[in-house]
C-alpha cells in the first residue's frame, strides 16, 4: 500500500456524515482511475431490508435505475455471494444483459468488491470504467489491492455513521404506488426512523392519535404485524425506498 492509498484510507475514515463519504470515496475512485463508483450497504441499526447507498454513475444510467440500486441486479447478486472481489468481466451469462444495458450508458466494466461484518452486516462497493478492454482489465487487476483496500474503508466509516446516527444516515423516501396514503406514508418513514408517536406526531404537526391512526391503516393494509414489520414490507414492496 502507498502512502497515497494510506493517506485516502484516513480521509474516508475521518467521515462524520454520508455526504462526507460519499464525496470522500469518490475522489478516492477517481485517484484509483474510477470515474464512477457505486456503494450500498446494510447495517444492524437500520430497519430489516434498509440499505444505505450512493453512487457516481452516467446520467443516462441514473434515469434506467431510479428508486433501484445502481447495481444491475444480477451482477449485485452475484459480488455478494463472493468472498473475493468480483472482476465484472468474469461475471456469469445470467448478468450478460445488464450489462449491456450498462455498458450502452457508459459502464463498460469494473470490479465490485463485497465486504461482511461479524453480526450479518455487510456492503458492496463497485469501482467503473466507460470503456473495456484489454488494458482496461489490466489495469483493474493492478490496482485490485487497493480497490478492496478502500471498500473495507467505506465499509467501515459508514458503520460508524450509520451507528452513531441512524435516523440521519439512512434517507427513506416514498415512491408512491397509490396503496399508502401520503401522510401514512410519512408516518411510516419516521416510523422506520425509530421515532415514537408522539415525535411523529411533533414532526407532522398533527395529534398522536391521528398518527396511530395512520399507523394502524398501514398495518392493515400491508398486513403486518407491527411498524418493524410494516417497514420491511414496504421496502420489500418498493412502496418506500431508501438511498
Amino acid at each position: 500500500m502507498g502512502r497515497s492509498t494510506a493517506l485516502r484510507l484516513t480521509q474516508i475514515l475521518a467521515c462524520r456524515s454520508q455526504d462526507d463519504l460519499a464525496q470522500a470515496a469518490f475522489v478516492a475512485g477517481r485517484r484509483l482511475g474510477f470515474p464512477y463508483l457505486i456503494f450500498s450497504a446494510s447495517f444492524s441499526p437500520l430497519p430489516a431490508g434498509a440499505e444505505v447507498r450512493f453512487g457516481k454513475v452516467p446520467a443516462s444510467w441514473r434515469r434506467q435505475r431510479t428508486g433501484r440500486d445502481f447495481l444491475p441486479n444480477s451482477l449485485r447478486r452475484q459480488a455478494l455471494e463472493e468472498v473475493t472481489p468480483l472482476l465484472w468481466c468474469e461475471a456469469g451469462s445470467e448478468s450478460a444483459g445488464q450489462l449491456a444495458k450498462a455498458r450502452d450508458c457508459g459502464m463498460a466494466t469494473g470490479v465490485s468488491c463485497s465486504v461482511r461484518g461479524p453480526n450479518g452486516e455487510w456492503s458492496l462497493t463497485s469501482f467503473v470504467l466507460p470503456r473495456s478492454s484489454t488494458q482496461a482489465e489490466r489495469r483493474i487487476v493492478n490496482v485490485l489491492p487497493d480497490c478492496q483496500l478502500v471498500a473495507c474503508a467505506i465499509h467501515c466509516a459508514a458503520a460508524r455513521i450509520v451507528g452513531r446516527n441512524p435516523d440521519r444516515s439512512l434517507r427513506l423516501r416514498r415512491l408512491g404506488s397509490g396503496l399508502l396514503s401520503e401522510r401514512e406514508s410519512q408516518c411510516l418513514i419516521e416510523s422506520a426512523y425509530g421515532k415514537t408517536t408522539s415525535a411523529i406526531a411533533q414532526a407532522l404537526q398533527i395529534s398522536e392519535r391521528t398518527v396511530a391512526f395512520h399507523l394502524a391503516n398501514v398495518r392493515r393494509k400491508l398486513d403486518a404485524t407491527n411498524s418493524r414489520h410494516a417497514v420491511t414490507k414496504a421496502l420489500s414492496l418498493r412502496l418506500i425506498a431508501a438511498g
